[in-house]
């Protein structure tokens, strides 16, 4: 399997779409603030991750305990270790750290920080706030990245605050089209239809269960030393 590749779904594609328009938007009309959000599954977070990996972008991955002060450090540490800065942090108050993130922000020529499981911060309004006087203070791009819910919560937290995020992508589960793109963008045999058409029926569109089943007869055709798994193959391994 190539898991390095990233195949190109309609979710994949819409949010490329969507941080390319954050990144020629106008900076000073729009702030660089976009939410992707959408069922567990689907392909968010393995989606930021590989942009931010191939791309030299922050990446990071909010938890329910997180403090204001314990975002500011983890954000300011990501960010030191995306563009290759060494960490100086020392007995700061949590608005101090967030100002030597905005000083690291502004170094960097196009920032661009994705901010997963956002879920968590709708219940601390200040972590919000940060993230929001991050975007209108910084030329940064911030991606927020939640569940299925998460756009509905965000306008109920803060309705003036949703107005300002100038993209929203909704992942939704993969149709039989995506489902044969990731077989054929990211599988290391050739699948005949028929052993496409399975896959997607047993992963129901859910990205990470087409990639486990994925893996899982790539494993069986290997052993077998298969080139191409057909349907016949597949009825004889289930027999």
């Amino acid at each position: 399997m190539k898991s390095n590749l990233m195949a190109s779904t309609r979710n994949v594609v819409k949010a490329l779409n969507g941080m390319k328009y954050l990144i020629n938007r106008p900076i000073t009309e729009m702030v660089g603030l976009g939410l992707i959000w959408g069922p567990p599954g689907t392909g968010k977070t393995r989606f930021a991750r590989r942009v931010a990996i191939q791309n030299q972008h922050c990446y990071l991955r909010l938890e329910g305990n997180n403090t204001p002060k314990r975002f500011a450090i983890n954000l300011y540490n990501m960010l030191c270790t995306t563009y290759n800065m060494s960490p100086a942090l020392g007995r700061q108050t949590t608005d101090e750290i967030f100002e030597s993130i905005k000083t690291i922000i502004l170094d960097v020529e196009e920032p661009i920080i994705f901010i997963d499981e956002i879920d968590y911060a709708f219940k601390s309004r200040k972590i919000l706030d940060a993230i929001r006087d991050i975007v209108d203070e910084t030329h940064a791009i911030i991606i927020l990245i939640g569940m299925q819910s998460a756009k509905h919560s965000l306008l109920k937290s803060n309705a003036h605050y949703f107005d300002r995020c100038n993209f929203f992508v909704e992942f939704k589960e993969l149709n039989p089209d995506d489902t044969k793109r990731v077989c054929d963008e990211i599988s290391d045999i050739e699948l005949e239809q028929g052993v496409i058409d399975y896959i997607y029926k047993v992963s129901h569109g859910t990205l990470r269960k087409i990639i486990k089943t994925l893996y899982y007869l790539e494993g069986i055709a290997k052993n077998k030393q298969l080139k191409k798994l057909t349907k016949g193959d597949l009825d004889a391994i289930q027999s």
